[in-house]
């Protein structure tokens, strides 16, 4: 009777052990042909890239480019009592930038208040980095075009005003200049959640239309065409 039990559980033994190495190579093999997508952790050697690879790694790129970088608000600036909008930073240095803001002008001498956009192109020609993560960016200067919706304004003098009578002027488009000063609060790297840096800055800033006024009107002068604002520019990625 023991020697029975005995032969029972050597077979049984046997069995598992011979169910256990088929049940790793079949698992061995699947892993032979798993398809894993790479990430950060997996490191894969003598990788080739095929020209379909290479094209779409590109594909890529470009639109990762549209991604926005920074998020900015604007009190003035001739673009509207308060200005939202989106920005891109790039060159070598992330020394230029692209804003496309959105401002509400109330109404004060009209019926109702209108809706601003502004396309605004920033330079910043250097940066004095200092203690504990704070930089500061002495001039910051560009140009920004900005125009108003609303039929009150117009690209093109309307038939009712004697011929060239504004020209070549005319009131849906300003182009603006500016300098400026601005300075940032790095978020330490273990610490970002949300933002990269946090900005402050001023912006002095003048428009075609004021330049036009000053050279025509002796009675104005440079303090009557200029215009301050201040902003929050919050880096993101």
């Amino acid at each position: 009777m023991k020697s029975l039990i005995f032969s029972l559980m050597f077979m049984l033994a046997t069995l598992s052990a011979n169910g256990a190495e088929r049940d790793s190579v079949s698992i061995a093999d699947s892993l032979l042909y798993l398809d894993v997508a790479p990430t950060e952790n997996v490191r894969i050697e003598n990788a080739v890239m095929t020209k379909y690879d290479r094209r779409i790694h590109r594909h890529r790129e470009h639109w990762a480019e549209l991604i926005p970088t920074q998020f900015i608000l604007q009190y003035a600036g001739n673009m509207g009592v308060m200005s939202v909008g989106i920005g891109w930073d790039y060159g070598k240095h992330k020394q230029w930038e692209t804003n496309l803001l959105f401002g509400y002008l109330p109404k004060i001498s009209s019926h109702r208040g209108k809706l601003t956009m502004t396309i605004k192109e920033n330079f910043l020609p250097w940066s004095m980095y200092m203690k504990g993560g704070w930089l500061f960016e002495p001039l910051s200067c560009g140009l920004y075009l900005n125009t108003v919706f609303g039929s009150e304004f117009w690209d093109h003098q309307p038939s009712r005003y004697p011929d060239k009578y504004y020209e070549p002027l005319n009131t849906k488009v300003r182009i603006n200049a500016f300098v400026g000063q601005r300075v940032t609060k790095i978020v330490p790297a273990n610490k970002r959640k949300f933002l990269k840096s946090v900005s402050a800055f001023y912006e002095v800033s003048t428009c075609d239309l004021y330049v036009r006024l000053l050279v025509m009107e002796k009675k104005v002068s440079l303090w009557d065409i200029l215009c301050l604002s201040v902003g929050v520019k919050m880096q993101i990625l």
